[in-house]
């Protein structure tokens, strides 16, 4: 199954990139307010593509994560830190997203087997390696780069030991970002996995991860 994800609501725009990619389903994972996100689902209805909402927490907010998961068809936690990918383990939320920096891992192995127990799929997003500023200074941006690859590196390492699943989508933020699901199992092995591995992350883990939503 080819599924993928953005974190903008275009759903004209998205379901056309699915149809051109290939791609099964789309989650769109944004820190949708109350009223968005119902005017979003009402929205989404509309497209022949299987598009599921996402709502995105970019801070640990536990007294809202029951409110949310009965009006999202998926809960995320954007991995901004250790405490927020220990919260997201505890809440079991569907999705932790990019649990890495290019300053720090924010990762570590048991964390990694806490998600695990937990069942939490943790989604690494294409975009997050792209350049955001052409302009920027070019030995420095060459140097956040390679950090960002090692703590990536490794973050697929310890979910890799603790048999933790994952997910390789675009996570694109305008079009220009957009991949297609189909052609990321690459991406996996460019982050040290074995390609049997990453062809796993990419077709069968999506099936289980929507499995799971009943």
């Amino acid at each position: 199954m080819n599924l993928n994800l953005y974190f903008y609501d275009s759903i004209e725009e998205i379901s056309a990139l699915s149809k051109e990619f290939g791609d099964d389903a789309v989650i769109v994972a944004r820190d949708f307010s109350e009223p968005e996100l119902r005017e979003f689902n009402q929205k989404k209805r509309k497209s022949k593509t299987k598009i599921l909402s996402c709502k995105l927490f970019k801070i640990p907010d536990s007294k809202n994560v029951q409110k949310f998961r009965g009006l999202a068809d998926l809960i995320a936690a954007d991995g901004n830190s250790m405490q927020m990918n220990q919260w997201a383990a505890k809440q079991k939320v569907n999705l932790l997203l990019n649990p890495f920096s290019s300053e720090k891992p924010f990762f570590d192995f048991a964390t990694a087997n806490v998600l695990s127990q937990s069942g939490v799929a943790t989604a690494i997003c294409f975009s997050q390696f792209l350049g955001k500023n052409e302009f920027r200074n070019t030995f420095r941006n060459a140097f956040e780069n390679a950090q960002l690859v090692k703590n990536a590196t490794a973050c697929v390492q310890f979910l890799s030991k603790a048999n933790a699943p994952m997910l390789f989508v675009c996570g694109a933020r305008d079009k220009g970002e957009a991949r297609a699901a189909k052609d990321l199992s690459s991406f996996g092995v460019f982050l040290g996995m074995k390609q049997d591995a990453a062809l796993k992350a990419n077709r069968k883990n999506p099936s289980l991860l929507l499995e799971g939503l009943g």
